[in-house]
């Protein structure tokens, strides 16, 4: 089948089944077949006599009442909580009337804790800011000892190189210098008293025996002398070899020791104080949350109900969801976000309507429409296609198979109070009109391989002629080559039609 044919039996045709006849098409359409001479056949209501004229292009479809401006309402705390008490659907309500209660004994027990919770933390915040300010007490005493233990530590150091070490020094030396002088003096004294008594003549027994015993001193004198500097030079060697590296290097390690002492002091101390502050810090800012949770909580209360933000009638749930919605009722869990319950305002009502994908080319922001409510026949209203979704969405939109549709709006020229919110409407689309054109119903033009063809009534008798269609709407087609005006056509297929009968 070639792609013309597929674009009317696929496009046009389905929409003459969806959507139906269009208001303007349907006038028009009557008032040529009032006015138009019926050819002789044997079906003369089955035949259509072509005359030249207007023919409306436009679209017939359903919509709805829906006011411009609603008050959705819902739970506005955020937290989780039942509903008590509703009002009834449809109900007439005043500014501020409560339209729903909440279950709100959680909230009110968890507004306890929190105070609970937010009294305790000051409590230990207090004492954590006294810990704090013990804490740095006590890191200026531990300091200050450590710092008293390195200057110690270098008074030592300093005392010892510059006076004990040399006084020991010097002590040591004179030592041996005593040593060496007292043993020079008793050399000196056994030398002489030698002398002399090789030089006294005497010759007895006693002077001699006495000479040998002082001799035998001052040799012991010698020794003895010779011992002690033997002494002092070990103890000098002793001192400088041992003893003085010993102290240095021991006088060194407590001062390194009193340094290191001193750094570990102050990180621990800083890392003590730190401790001391980020937990003071902590309970601050546990508190400043606290606070602001019980605040926000407590803010809740008055949000347990829910008031009428105006006059109006109450419709449960979002009237803009297209499908779903929870069923209001006492016990019902809710949420923040939940749209609950709406109230339009009736002071700017708008008509919402579904615009199929076939028919989006032909139809306008600007576009003149008539709405007629399907309860309110005679009551007939003048608008205009205010918005067309930009792109299209599934009629139903958990079926991605179902048909394309573009949502739009039209706006009202009068706001009659017999309109209310919900209404349904019939949607008559004026798109344009074509003027002085040929056009015959839908149901008079067939197809074939060749194109598109009519049955004319020629002298009687049905004669296939091929046309050349343009534009049309639910119920009509324009013809721009084929026919001429006086035509008369077939509305079905003449030749079926006998076959059937023989």
């Amino acid at each position: 089948m070639k792609k013309p044919a597929k674009v009317f039996i696929f496009v046009l045709l389905p929409a003459l089944l969806l959507a139906g006849g269009l208001y303007y098409g349907v006038r028009v359409y009557k008032q040529k077949t009032v006015s138009a001479d019926r050819a002789v056949s044997k079906d003369p209501d089955r035949t259509y006599r072509v005359v030249k004229g207007d023919m409306t292009l436009g679209l017939r479809l359903n919509g709805t009442i829906v006011a411009n401006k609603k008050h959705k309402l819902g739970l506005e705390a955020n937290f989780a909580t039942q509903i008590l008490t509703v009002v009834d659907e449809n109900t007439s309500v005043k500014e501020g009337d409560v339209l729903i209660e909440f279950e709100d004994s959680d909230l009110i027990e968890r507004i306890e804790e929190m105070r609970t919770t937010l009294s305790n933390t000051e409590e230990e915040l207090v004492i954590a800011i006294e810990n704090e300010k013990i804490q740095e007490r006590k890191n200026e005493v531990t300091l200050r000892e450590a710092e008293e233990r390195v200057r110690q530590a270098e008074s030592d150091q300093r005392k010892y190189l510059r006076l004990t070490r040399t006084q020991k020094r010097d002590s040591n030396d004179l030592a041996i210098a005593n040593a060496e002088a007292n043993l020079a003096t008793a050399k000196k004294n056994y030398s002489d008293k030698k002398y002399d008594i090789a030089h006294s003549g005497v010759t007895d027994e006693a002077s001699r025996k006495a000479n040998e015993n002082e001799l035998k001193n001052l040799q012991s004198k010698i020794e003895s002398s010779e011992n002690s500097l033997n002494q002092a030079e070990i103890d000098s060697k002793s001192f400088k070899h041992y003893d003085d590296p010993i102290k240095l290097m021991s006088l060194n390690n407590s001062l390194e020791q009193a340094r290191l002492n001193l750094e570990q002091a102050r990180i621990s101390t800083s890392s003590a104080l730190v401790q001391a502050k980020k937990r003071v810090d902590n309970l601050r800012a546990n508190s400043r949350r606290q606070a602001a949770t019980l605040e926000r909580y407590e803010s809740y209360l008055p949000m347990m109900k829910l008031l009428a933000p105006t006059d109006g009638i109450v419709i449960y749930g979002d009237p803009d969801r297209r499908w779903g919605g929870e069923d209001i009722k006492p016990g019902l869990e809710v949420r923040k976000g939940e749209i609950l319950l709406t109230i339009p305002e009736m002071t700017n009502l708008m008509v919402n309507f579904d615009l199929p994908e076939a028919f989006r080319s032909k139809v306008q922001i600007g576009n003149q429409a008539i709405i007629t409510p399907e309860a309110i026949t005679t009551l007939k209203i003048k608008g205009q296609i205010t918005e067309i979704a930009t792109l299209p969405v599934n009629q139903m939109y958990w079926d991605e198979t179902s048909p394309k549709i573009y949502p739009s709006r039209i706006s009202l020229e009068v706001q009659d109070p017999q309109l209310v919110n919900g209404m349904s409407v019939i949607v008559e689309i004026v798109s344009s009109i074509l003027h002085d054109v040929i056009s015959v119903p839908m149901e008079a033009v067939f197809e074939n391989d060749k194109g598109f063809f009519v049955f004319v009534n020629k002298n009687g008798n049905p004669e296939e002629v091929p046309v050349t269609i343009g534009d049309s709407n639910d119920t009509a087609v324009c013809i721009t080559d084929g026919l001429k005006d006086g035509d008369v056509v077939y509305l079905y297929r003449p030749y079926q039609k006998k076959q059937s009968d023989q």
